[in-house]
């Protein structure tokens, strides 16, 4: 039995998905890393040219060293404007009026060395710093300016939020439109389907031409496939007749021989071997005979069998005929005929066999299933007999299996060879039940579709 992988589908979703995880992922952070080299460019280079303003505006006094007012942009003059500036020497330093009461920690650094850094700020406030050791009039000094980014980088996460927003769209449109793409290409494959489907009910395999190049060879191996299965089942019931037909004169000559012994003894027991040889030979021959194919030559329609069969079995049975009330389709169904005849004719002889007077068939197709149920009126069998006679080692030579175990072992060859499964119950008639359920897809019957079928 073949078990149902992941959908085709799935698994190609899955594996787009793995795909773009790791490139948007990889886009995000490019464009986190692109917007903080922009941001430290763009801000450097502006605190690069603060620094040559503040260097410009540097003067000896008589109060020592001072920044020319000037000389510096108007910001660095307002409280908390965004914009710093240190100028720092060994033993003083002098800071913007825009620091007001904050003394930051500036490091005195060598004449040429360059420093450019983020450190939290005044409040919410986010700074890039730029330092610079510098000399002017043979003095060391060093100059420390920073401005506020927060509005930087509130405009960065503004577009990384939108690029996220754009790509999450784009993951849901490239998903909806890699469903309809491969809705589309196993749409090419619907034909084939169909194919299947109508040999499975019709008998004939005729695979459509121009399927997919790369389906082609699954379409080739298919149809050689089932050819050879016809060829070699056509072959095997022919040998099996053959068989049977060389059997028969061996058997008659025993069956004589049994007739001409003129020891009872003897004569006994070369009938015994003869009834036993004939039972297993045509047990052997009926099971041989037996298909399972999934694409049947002829199909079985009950509404054309089972009038034949209800007057072979009343001819058979000695006395009073048997009313059979029955529930079938009235078409054909998807299973060979030959097959269902065995297994419907051996349930029906069983039950012809021990009826008191009424027979019931139902034969119906639910939730992928076909249900044959078939129970008799008559006096049934004791409940361990048919425990015993449900285990799969029960053999029809049995002293308890010589009225039903030799059908109901064909019954249960022809099940096995579907994928089936069939049970046996106490009829609510007062009978034996056989319920047997046979699935399309090869799938378990479940207890629900059981419990429906009782």
């Amino acid at each position: 039995m073949i078990s149902v992988g992941q959908s085709l589908e799935q698994q190609i979703r899955r594996g787009l998905m793995i795909l773009m995880l790791p490139a948007f992922v990889c886009l995000l952070l490019l464009l986190h890393l692109t917007m903080n080299r922009i941001t430290d460019e763009y801000v450097g280079s502006r605190l690069g040219d603060d620094v040559e303003n503040i260097i410009t505006a540097l003067k000896w006094t008589d109060k020592g060293w001072q920044v020319d007012d000037h000389q510096v942009p108007e910001a660095f003059k307002r409280v908390k404007s965004g914009h710093y500036f240190v100028v720092r020497w060994d033993g003083g330093q002098l800071r913007s009026r825009s620091l007001w009461d904050t003394t930051p920690d500036v490091e005195l650094l060598p004449l040429g060395r360059q420093q450019q850094f983020q450190v939290p700020g005044v409040g919410e406030e986010r700074w890039m710093v730029w330092q610079q050791g510098v000399r002017k009039e043979e003095r060391d000094f060093s100059i420390w300016v920073a401005e506020d980014i927060t509005s930087f980088i509130a405009i960065q996460r503004d577009y990384e939020y939108s690029l996220l927003t754009i790509l999450v769209g784009l993951s849901l449109l490239i998903m909806l439109l890699q469903r309809r793409i491969l809705h589309w290409g196993f749409a090419t494959l619907k034909p084939m389907q169909t194919a299947l489907l109508r040999g499975k009910i019709d008998g004939a395999l005729n695979l459509p031409k121009g399927v997919p190049v790369e389906v082609q060879p699954l379409a080739d191996a298919i149809e050689r496939l089932v050819d050879h299965s016809r060829k070699q089942l056509s072959r095997s019931r022919t040998a099996t007749s053959n068989l049977a037909h060389e059997l028969k004169l061996p058997l008659q000559h025993l069956q004589l021989l049994a007739a001409a012994t003129e020891v009872e003894d003897n004569r006994d027991s070369l009938q015994q071997i003869y009834t036993q040889l004939q039972r297993r030979i045509d047990g052997e021959l009926r099971r041989a005979k037996i298909s399972g194919s999934p694409a049947p030559v002829d199909l079985f329609n009950p509404q054309e069998e089972l009038p034949y069969l209800v007057q072979l079995l009343n001819r058979k049975r000695e006395g009073d005929a048997i009313e059979l009330v029955q529930h079938i389709p009235e078409f054909a169904i998807p299973f060979d005929r030959d097959d269902m005849l065995e297994l419907v004719g051996n349930l029906l002889d069983n039950a012809w066999q021990h009826a008191n007077s009424r027979v019931l068939l139902s034969i119906r197709e639910s939730h992928g299933f076909w249900t044959i149920i078939v129970s008799d009126d008559g006096p049934g069998i004791a409940p361990e007999k048919i425990k015993a006679m449900t285990l799969n080692d029960y053999r029809e030579d049995t002293p308890e299996g010589d009225n039903y175990a030799l059908g109901l072992s064909i019954c249960r060859a022809v099940v096995s060879s579907y994928g089936g499964k069939m049970q046996l119950h106490a009829a609510r008639l007062g009978g034996l039940q056989v319920i047997i359920d046979i699935p399309l897809s090869g799938s378990e019957p479940t207890e629900d579709d059981d419990k429906s079928a009782e």
